[in-house]
């Protein structure tokens, strides 16, 4: 049945699938809709969903609240644990202080692994990581820790008290907190407190 059913399928169709499922089985999680159509070489998002909706359709995927199912699949998204939600945090020019909400959001437990308890999220206000495929309104899980290697995404505090989201880059004994968006520029810093260091990105379609 599943190879009558594969005949059905367009040559295109049939590599978006083969991604899809290297991509899930590989990482134990879909990919964003713009992560699927850079590994496609698919400039525009609507093709890559047009693709999506024709998968589900003939029943190769299904689509639940943004996120995507393969059948056969591990069910990754049926355990979750509670995480803290501090706020808002700039990817723009850096905010003054995080704006604590008091709330929680349930995670996948494959997020969390053996990081639980030590997590929280931040609501991300602006553009600067875009390119990072962190958009304005995503929410990122980060992990609690004042360290971070050069390269890696973290939430900093400047000597100022702002508090920002940025790439943290060290080179030739200088650092510089790195935006994803070539509209912005990087912030240069003599000290830079580590806040948090990026686990995961959630997001909703």
């Amino acid at each position: 049945m599943v190879n009558k059913l594969r005949r059905e399928l367009t040559p295109k169709q049939e590599r978006v699938l083969r991604v899809l499922e290297g991509f899930v089985f590989e990482r134990g999680y879909a990919p964003t809709v713009r992560e699927l159509g850079t590994l496609l070489g698919i400039a525009s998002p609507s093709a890559v969903f047009k693709h999506l909706t024709s998968l589900e359709r003939k029943g190769f995927l299904k689509r639940d609240k943004g996120e995507v199912h393969l059948p056969g699949a591990p069910s990754f998204f049926e355990s979750r644990v509670r995480v803290p939600l501090a706020g808002q945090v700039a990817a723009g020019s850096p905010r003054e202080a995080f704006d604590v909400s008091g709330e929680a959001m349930d995670v996948p437990i494959w997020m969390v692994g053996r990081r639980r308890g030590n997590l929280f999220c931040i609501q991300v206000d602006g553009k600067s990581m875009i390119d990072a495929y962190i958009d304005h309104g995503d929410r990122v899980l980060l992990e609690r820790t004042n360290t971070a290697r050069s390269g890696e995404m973290v939430v900093a505090q400047l000597e100022d008290g702002s508090v920002t989201l940025k790439r943290l880059r060290q080179e030739e004994g200088r650092t510089f907190l790195v935006p994803e968006n070539p509209a912005f520029q990087p912030i240069e810093v003599k000290e830079a407190r580590i806040l948090g260091r990026v686990v995961g990105v959630l997001r909703k379609y």
